[in-house]
């Protein structure tokens, strides 16, 4: 087989949905690593992580017209998920991870951040559930549901899940060491795979399924699978070394074995330089509606200059 030859799958990048700035008190900025869910017939939910005037990330979200994701149609007037105690383990921060619903409740897994002083941070993954189809959300707990483990030193978070054969299958990044790149340091991760029982309790070691390459790359941040047909997709920011953090997708049939298939993605590059995504196009989530697919992404600076998406037509 060549494998110069593409899939026969082509995203048409569409780009800007918005740009949020001073929403509220707890919203200033940001459209940080979107999660979408579908609210109804008509409403895509996207989850988002919006920054206060200190940086601090509380998740919100954007309601979209599904038959048109460049139309906004509301906007959250609070946190639907707050961050957590002085000394918890999402103080400084929380930000969506996957959303996913399953026999009448909806999964919001998130990713939360604690500063230290040996290293910049740790993040590890909570879960947040509604039963009223994504309008309020508990946390299940004050502590993480995926805590820190020799898999996982400093991260364990990033989950995403998918629910088949009675079991829920997480994919989630972790990382124990750092990498100083341009005099600063950073966090090298790669994603793992186990699986779960309820979707809540977790062991403490999964297997690897992609690892960094660090030739390239320091990290494969907040993995997202999807089934599509009969594959199964697990896409992934690719925190490159240059600076200039792209979009990763892996296939795999049997959610065990994965290929890595980064150029599937070649449409969805950087913008020009004037664009909002000229330096970015990070945390991706893929949402199948009808007969599309849509990926949405956060732009430049997390998602300070907003939020964009894709789509492809399946046939």
């Amino acid at each position: 087989m060549n494998s110069k030859i593409k899939p026969k799958m082509i995203w048409s990048k569409v780009g800007l949905i918005c740009k949020p700035s001073s929403e509220q008190n707890w919203w200033a900025s940001h459209a940080m690593a979107p999660t979408a869910f579908l609210y109804d017939s008509q409403t895509i939910r996207v989850f988002i992580g919006c920054w206060d005037n200190h940086g601090i990330s509380r998740i919100g979200f954007l309601d979209l017209n599904a038959s048109n994701p460049s139309d906004v149609i509301k906007k959250s007037v609070s946190p639907v998920v707050d961050i957590g105690k002085d000394g918890c383990f999402d103080d400084n921060g929380v930000f969506p991870g996957h959303v996913y619903s399953h026999d009448g409740i909806v999964y919001l897994y998130y990713t939360g951040f604690q500063k230290l002083f040996n290293i910049p941070f740790t993040n590890f993954c909570g879960l947040a559930l509604s039963r009223d189809g994504g309008n309020t959300f508990e946390k299940v707990s004050e502590v993480p549901i995926m805590d820190r483990a020799e898999e996982g030193l400093f991260t364990r978070a990033g989950t995403s899940i998918i629910y088949e054969s009675g079991l829920f299958h997480a994919f989630y990044s972790v990382g124990s060491s750092w990498y100083q790149i341009a005099g600063k340091e950073r966090p090298i991760y790669q994603i793992n795979y186990q699986t779960s029982a309820d979707g809540i309790n977790f062991k403490k070691v999964g297997a690897l399924a992609i690892e960094c390459d660090l030739k390239v790359e320091h990290g494969l941040g907040r993995p997202q699978i999807i089934k599509i047909k009969k594959k199964y997709f697990l896409f992934y920011t690719r925190r490159t070394i240059d600076f200039r953090y792209r979009i990763g997708v892996a296939e795999s049939y049997d959610l065990n074995t994965w290929k890595r298939i980064d150029s599937w993605l070649d449409p969805i590059e950087h913008g020009n330089i004037s664009e909002f995504d000229s330096q970015m196009v990070y945390f991706p989530c893929v949402l199948e509606v009808n007969d599309k697919l849509y990926l949405f992404y956060s732009g430049n600076g997390y998602g300070k200059d907003g939020l964009g998406y894709a789509v492809l037509h399946l046939s």
